[in-house]
């Protein structure tokens, strides 16, 4: 995060304690704002076939909800940096509630696009990315968990979610159930408001253990050299006097006090030393280094002449350090007339003479645009979503042209959401302790989900079926908790917000791009097991362009180490 406190210590994400919290907010926003929409076509049917508009209403509202869903990452990456997660996640609960209680008297397609898909669609993706930003802000070794856990609360709400519309249904018709869900996802403000700013709860960053015995070898190292001990020892009055000197520097010198190496004080007495350690003198009495770089020269008092401590040492330091010096101070001389240069520029130049279009750019951090890998990850982890989006919109019909009953059909889903749930809850601390990127670990998931959902289109049989999408339920909650890790594991935290934000928008052009794809080869064909094989091909084609990625990224390194090696 780059704080410090006031001892100098770096300040870290806490890993816990409120982050807990945070974690139960998240769920709340998720449970309250997002598990309605599994049961769309249960609340809203009926009405739309009132108004003579079943298949096609329903294709169009959903279309529009997870478009407006997407493209709010155009927005949402600098509202975050302007203003902050937790006001975006409460904007965006805001949003949510009303766009559904809005939605109440409706009798037109318009007005329930307007309100449900737009409006509502505008409060889920403020909600959506805010929470991710704030979980990644919150934690930082138990990232994993931390999302794998908000992420069972969602899921667990998209069980209960239907059973509760069918109650509500019976009980109050279209438009009360709709204003009862709509005060449920007023709940969602409770969870923003738990997601606290992250500067309130961080900590100081422990040592190491290893970190603390290098300092520690680091000295003995220094207190154990034979030249200056040798000197001390023979001449302990001339000791006592660069010692004194070095005192009189360390009050007098109060520049770069970020120095963390330390010196031994030596001060001898007919042959006893006391050695005494200060954490900044070395910083004091490095006046000529302006990056705060611990070289030593410093002037020693002495009476004598060379023979004595005050020459020899001063001998020793200059015969060390003066070449380090001086490229020290031309490297900072010209990094300060290029900073001052800057200032200047900056200064002189107004605002209004900046291209619109450079501000736009800086506002929203379209500059990561220029990262190649960050293009190839929205890519890969695009491609993957408009597979996942097809194959969650087939199944039920795969299920179907089988024979299979709607009650068939929804144990095999329920049973699909168990084990998604179960690979959420149990996957998450495992891979927050293995030393593998999250990316790897997504790429490695994908190809056993292509092959299982492969597998589970050519099945017939209820136990084989059952079997199968059991399993693809579980790689698939394996594939989901280090989806978006991939993307907060490239980018910085100050970037995160602009870089999901995009993310959103490349999952909403490819999904308008690619989205119809799979319903034509199942009508061109007639064959579901086609249309599925195509989505597992659509997988691979992710796992394809990130593996050319990174064979360039190894030989482009190759070569570098060997130019590096040549000269």
């Amino acid at each position: 995060m780059g704080a410090v406190d006031k001892e100098g210590r770096k300040l870290v994400a806490p890993d816990g304690g409120w982050g807990w919290i945070a974690v139960i907010g998240v769920m709340m926003v998720n449970l309250s704002t997002r598990s309605i929409e599994p049961s769309f076509g249960l609340l809203f049917g009926d009405k739309l076939r009132d108004m003579g508009v079943a298949t096609t209403g329903a294709s169009v509202i959903m279309s529009a909800l997870d478009a407006t869903i997407n493209f709010s990452g155009l927005f949402v990456g600098p509202l975050i940096r302007k203003y902050s997660y937790r006001k975006v996640a409460l904007i965006g609960s805001v949003l949510s509630a009303v766009g559904l209680i809005t939605t109440f008297p409706a009798e037109s397609m318009t007005h329930i696009l307007s309100t449900y898909s737009i409006m509502g669609g505008l409060g889920i993706g403020f909600t959506l990315s805010s929470t991710f930003v704030a979980l990644n802000h919150y934690f930082s070794k138990k990232r994993g968990q931390a999302i794998g856990l908000s992420m069972v609360g969602t899921a667990l709400g998209m069980m209960a979610m239907p059973q509760a519309v069918h109650l509500l249904l019976e009980e109050y018709n279209f438009h009360g159930s709709l204003l009862i869900l709509g005060g449920i996802a007023l709940h969602a403000l409770v969870g923003s408001m738990l997601l606290q700013p992250v500067e309130w709860h961080v900590r100081p960053e422990e040592l190491k253990k290893n970190e603390n015995e290098q300092l520690e070898n680091m000295g003995k190292k220094q207190e154990n050299e034979p030249e200056v001990q040798s000197l001390l020892l023979e001449n302990p009055q001339t000791s006592v006097t660069a010692i004194s000197a070095l005192d009189d520097i360390d009050k007098q010198d109060p520049i770069g006090s970020k120095c963390t190496e330390h010196v031994p004080h030596t001060v001898s007495n007919r042959g006893v030393s006391v050695h005494k350690w200060s954490q900044s003198v070395m910083s004091k009495i490095s006046r000529m280094d302006f990056t705060g770089s611990c070289h030593t020269h410093t002037h020693v008092r002495s009476h004598g002449e060379d023979g004595h401590l005050g020459g020899l040492i001063m001998k020793r330091l200059r015969r060390k350090h003066r070449s380090a010096v001086s490229d020290d101070i031309c490297k900072n001389l010209r990094t300060s007339e290029k900073q001052s240069d800057k200032i200047d520029s900056g200064v002189s130049a107004s605002p209004n003479h900046i291209p619109y279009w450079k501000r736009v750019v800086h506002f929203m951090d379209l500059d990561l645009l220029k990262d190649l890998i960050y293009l190839n990850i929205l890519f890969g982890l695009s491609i993957f979503y408009v597979a996942e989006l097809n194959f969650r919109m087939i199944v039920p019909f795969f299920l179907n042209d089988l024979g299979y009953t709607k009650q068939d059909t929804a144990f095999f889903l329920s049973m699909t959401a168990v084990s998604d749930i179960l690979a959420r809850a149990v996957l998450p601390p495992i891979c927050d302790r293995v030393k593998i990127r999250r990316r790897t670990l997504f790429a490695i998931a994908s190809i056993f989900l292509g092959l299982s959902r492969s597998v589970l289109a050519e099945q017939t049989e209820y136990t084989a079926l059952m079997v199968t999408i059991v399993i693809s339920g579980f790689f698939r909650g394996a594939t989901l908790i280090n989806f978006a890790l991939t993307i907060s594991e490239h980018c910085s935290l100050e970037k995160l917000p602009a870089a999901f934000g995009l993310h959103m928008v490349a999952k909403g052009l490819f999904i308008a791009a690619l989205g119809p794809v799979g319903g034509v080869i199942r009508d061109v064909s007639g064959s579901f097991p086609l249309c599925i094989h195509s989505q597992t091909l659509m997988i691979f084609i992710c796992l394809v362009a990130w593996g050319i990625e990174y064979l360039v990224t190894m030989t482009s390194s190759s070569s570098k180490q060997d130019n590096t090696d040549n000269t």
